[in-house]
């Protein structure tokens, strides 16, 4: 296949994408802002200088009514990429082996031939491995930790290269759905490790290119915790990295080809750009994800409390009520599963967290701590972060209604009963923030300076 194929069908995508885009009267920043991508991207992608993921293009394809073009000239276009790519390792393989005289390979030991002891290590199937750096050892050769652990690899993938069985999927399931509820009351640290590593190891059970049924199901799984990543990567307040795992997330839950994954997954990333103060976007992102389920869900309900916050922080009373009210109406539709204190469920206890966190936000100090009063008594101690953020949302409340040193009080309880793996990220900014909005004279206390001190020690 010639190289310059590719290049082709790339510019002729591109063109695609940008007569569609005039046809439905949009600008490059139109598509852009309704993508969730930027401008630079928009055109370099029409220009054929670039061609991005797959979720771009469902969107791009949903955006402008492309009646699936759009996504066919994707696919096309990496099925045409894959092809190239293993005609030029097929073509690397063929000269290594044309490079060996075929007398010489006759007589030649294992450890001569090149790449026979990465075959030999290989699983079923008899694929070669190049490169892997393991050739040049000699049978005379001593057995180092790296050989060791590369057996053990290779033993491991030989043991599960078959498909997966139902009841292993049902275990993953049950894993995924174990660190949605440890999202709750577990450090972040130690979440980010463990997703971390199980991540891993979804991605090999992708590799191995299993059914179809088991394949949307491992991805919906990914999807999920990429989402967790995108979750606790907020609250230690490393945006960049959040909306980074927010795409793979949003990908992964297009592939796996369901909706309700992927208004939960934009309802996380809804979040991201309500911490970074980025209103429009949230509000925006808010209510793709409930338009997208088709139904009440978690992410629906979640995306509508995610909204009402937005809201309220640009001071918009009508929209912050109405936006309650559908986060309400949802929640009263949930049911089973959907209604637990997980991050893959939705309960009333998040709910009165939101709440109260918009009427502090709109200034409706009455409402707030009626609201705030509920919340705390749903909230336990262990589900850190909304009862820290509860707590010193609580204390802005107590500064606006004349009670300062309550309000100090109250700081100094919540950040004191945290240990600093807990208390970072949008808990330390937040905490900051009400000690900012304390008058003068509780602001030069020396219990405020020992929290100052305390936070500028905190990521």
């Amino acid at each position: 296949m010639d190289p310059q194929q590719l290049s082709d069908v790339k510019r002729a995508l591109g063109r695609r994408l940008a007569g569609w885009r005039r046809t439905r009267g949009l600008t490059q920043d139109d598509v852009a802002r309704r993508v969730h991508s930027t401008r630079s991207t928009v055109g370099n992608v029409e220009c054929g200088r670039q061609v991005v993921d797959r979720v771009f293009w469902v969107q791009c394809d949903s955006l402008l009514d492309a009646g699936s073009e759009l996504i066919s000239g994707y696919d096309e276009y990496r099925a045409l990429e894959a092809r190239l790519k293993d005609e030029k390792a097929e073509a690397a393989r063929q000269a290594r082996w044309k490079a060996v005289d075929p007398r010489v390979l006759a007589q030649a030991s294992p450890a001569e031939v090149p790449g026979a002891r990465a075959l030999a290590a290989s699983p079923a199937g008899g694929r070669l491995s190049q490169g892997d750096g393991h050739d040049r050892v000699g049978t005379g050769s001593s057995v180092g930790g790296d050989d060791v652990d590369g057996l053990r690899r290779s033993l491991n993938e030989l043991l599960s290269s078959g498909s997966m069985t139902s009841v292993g999927l049902d275990e993953w399931e049950q894993v995924v759905a174990g660190h949605g509820r440890a999202t709750r009351d577990r450090p972040t640290a130690v979440l980010l490790a463990e997703f971390v590593a199980d991540l891993g190891e979804l991605r090999e059970v992708i590799g191995r290119h299993p059914s179809a049924s088991t394949l949307r199901r491992v991805t919906r799984m990914a999807a999920q915790m990429s989402g967790l990543m995108c979750l606790v990567l907020c609250r230690v307040d490393d945006r960049s990295a959040a909306h980074r795992w927010a795409r793979t997330a949003r990908l992964a839950a297009v592939e796996a080809g369901d909706p309700v994954t992927r208004s939960w997954v934009l309802a996380q990333e809804a979040h991201v750009y309500y911490y970074g103060a980025d209103f429009r976007e949230t509000i925006d992102l808010a209510r793709h994800a409930q338009e997208i389920a088709g139904q009440a869900s978690v992410g629906t309900a979640l995306a509508a409390a995610v909204e009402a916050r937005a809201y309220a922080a640009t001071g918009q009373r009508e929209q912050t009520r109405t936006a309650l009210g559908r986060a309400e109406d949802v929640l009263s539709r949930l049911g089973g599963d959907d209604l637990n204190s997980s991050a893959f469920g939705y309960s009333e206890a998040q709910l009165r967290f939101h709440e109260q966190n918009a009427y502090t936000r709109l200034g409706d100090v009455e409402a707030a701590l009626a609201v705030q009063d509920r919340a705390l008594e749903l909230c336990p101690p262990a589900d850190y972060t909304d009862w820290a953020l509860t707590r010193l949302d609580r204390a802005n409340c107590l500064t606006v209604t004349g009670h300062a040193s309550d309000a100090l009080d109250q700081i100094a309880d919540t950040i004191g009963s945290l240990d600093e793996a807990k208390r970072q990220g949008i808990i330390a900014e937040r905490a900051r923030h009400v000690l900012d909005a304390l008058p003068a004279t509780q602001r030069s206390a020396s219990t405020a300076g020992d929290l100052r001190a305390l936070l500028t020690t905190t990521k």
